[in-house]
């Protein structure tokens, strides 16, 4: 078999456990994957293919693609299940380790296209949040085809519009997928071409019939969209979704320090974090043309992670479009030292830091330390027992491969383990979380009580996980204790879902004296289930 293939199928196999095992294995999760799950389904009750909705309400922060996906995935299952509604981002997520292969033969040669992929497809976060309902992985793969379809063109010079267009396309997708930072992709070509002194090979008719396509393919969508949401909805989409969320944040956003990510990112592309700085350094040191191609990644790397740092919300997952580029860096130095001695002291470095953040918390954990600092960690003993265990010896053991010169296995060692800890994650954290982050048991026992005709309201709080699990199209939630009083006045059975400091306060205020039906713990909030019968 041609070594390309046997690449192309190990990554086929390493992916296919990574991001599909257990991908349906636990509910989906407050707040974001209820939410996403919620509108999804919304959107195919009530026909409303157009706008998306939440609790019959325009929801104005994401355009409407990744809703498509999910229920065509519903579709093809024929169930809204969890796993149906995870499948387009683990699928995203899986084609993106594809194209970091054949982008990273693209700018090196085969062998650093596969070792970025594996890179990737074993960072921390990456693969989690490609098994999570995110728009993210979706996203990123979008941004990574814009630049790839980019890099093509700017290398064919009189051949580039194909490219150039399939960029404008790519960038349409990603618009209808989470906005205008698509557009992202077009000052990171601009300042590396100025860099190359070649502007006007990229900066052409054909880069604006490529911009005139992504206008066309989301005008498409936005002209109807504008003009069944009205004035407010146009608003929201030009200034809040364009400007309003870098500069003022957003509703579902956590405002981050300034060295949010400097200190996010370097735990979050473990293990590999531990070789970018030798990369960095040996990359730069190269032939010109290397230096050139080692040159377009670290624009791309840096230029997102500067934007969003700047930017005043910040979430993990927003680094996310930069993973691809810092793998392929650090596979282009992982391909170097299995063929050079150079920088020989940074591998070994890097890979006793990993062994060292193994072993430690190991010992800690060993000797009960972490349980005693941290009480919560009693019930996952085993668990986290077993995932040092396996990350302990896999880091020594390629420590000790590389020391003896089995660079290839000390690499593939370092694969295996922290696909390990992905699948040891995968298997094991779902039952352990569910009570902790799901209201689908909360949302049974409700329904467990609920005859035809009653109704379940909330009190001062949304809850989509609520509004999923219980299959309801519509939750009210009651804003005031005069409308909670008239509620619970009803000739109908209603049930009303609130927290549990929000029930005595309702008591006091409203002047009722009410028991609690039940009182469940979901993470750190504690509910409370009352009804006027």
């Amino acid at each position: 078999m041609e070594l390309r293939w046997k690449y192309l199928l190990a990554i086929l196999i390493v992916g296919g456990f990574l991001f599909v095992f257990n991908l349906g294995g636990r509910d989906l999760w407050e707040p974001d994957e209820t939410r996403y799950a919620v509108i999804a389904r919304e959107m195919k009750d009530g026909g409303n293919w157009i706008i998306p909705h939440l609790n019959r309400q325009i929801y104005a922060e994401k355009p409407p693609l990744f809703f498509w996906l999910v229920n065509l995935s519903v579709f093809f299952f024929g169930e809204n299940s969890e796993l149906a509604n995870r499948l387009p981002s683990a699928v995203a997520g899986y084609i993106v380790i594809l194209i970091t292969f054949l982008f990273g033969e693209r700018l090196f040669n085969l062998r650093t296209g596969f070792l970025s992929s594996l890179i990737l497809a074993t960072s921390f976060l990456f693969p989690q949040l490609s098994r999570w309902m995110m728009l993210d992985a979706l996203f990123t793969l979008f941004f990574l085809l814009i630049l790839f379809s980019f890099y093509l063109g700017y290398e064919r010079g009189e051949r580039r519009r194909k490219y150039y267009l399939l960029a404008g396309l790519f960038t349409g997708l990603a618009i209808l997928t989470k906005g205008p930072v698509a557009y992202l992709t077009l000052p990171i070509f601009f300042i590396f071409t100025a860099f190359q002194k070649n502007v006007k090979k990229f900066w052409c008719r054909d880069l604006l019939l490529g911009f005139l396509l992504s206008v066309t393919v989301v005008l498409v969508w936005w002209i109807p969209a504008c003009f069944i949401g009205g004035r407010d909805y146009i608003h929201w989409i030009l200034y809040k979704q364009a400007i309003g969320t870098y500069v003022e944040g957003g509703k579902h956003f956590h405002p981050g320090a300034f060295l949010f990510y400097f200190i996010r990112f370097p735990v979050e592309f473990l293990p590999w974090t531990v070789f970018l700085p030798t990369a960095f350094i040996l990359g730069f040191r190269k032939g010109r043309e290397k230096r050139e191609r080692f040159l377009f990644l670290s624009i791309w790397f840096s230029f997102v992670f500067l934007f969003f740092t700047f930017s005043k919300g910040k979430k993990d997952n927003y680094l996310l479009p930069l993973y691809p580029a810092a793998a392929m860096i650090v596979g282009w130095l992982w391909d170097f030292g299995l063929r050079s001695k150079e920088g020989e002291q940074g591998f070994i470095s890097g890979i006793a830091i990993l062994a060292s953040l193994s072993v430690i918390p190991f010992v800690l954990s060993l000797f009960g330390v972490s349980q005693k600092l941290y009480p919560d960690l009693v019930s996952y003993r085993f668990l986290i027992f077993s995932v040092l265990s396996c990350l302990v010896v896999g880091c020594l053991l390629s420590l000790l491969f590389f020391v003896k010169q089995r660079r290839w296995v000390a690499f593939v060692s370092l694969v295996i383990t922290f696909s390990l800890f992905h699948l040891q994650i995968a298997h094991s954290l779902p039952s352990r979380l569910n009570a902790q982050r799901s209201m689908k048991a909360f949302s049974e026992m409700i329904l467990k009580r609920m005859e035809p005709g009653d109704e379940i309201k909330t009190y001062w709080f949304k809850s989509n996980g609520l509004l999923y699990y219980t299959r309801k199209s519509y939750i009210e939630e009651i804003d005031g204790v005069d409308r909670c009083k008239e509620v619970l006045r009803s000739s109908r059975r209603v049930f009303i879902v609130i927290l549990a400091e929000m029930f005595d306060r309702l008591k006091r205020d409203a002047g009722i004296e009410m028991d609690p039906i039940e009182r469940i713990q979901v993470g750190h909030w504690t509910y409370v289930l009352i009804s006027n019968r």
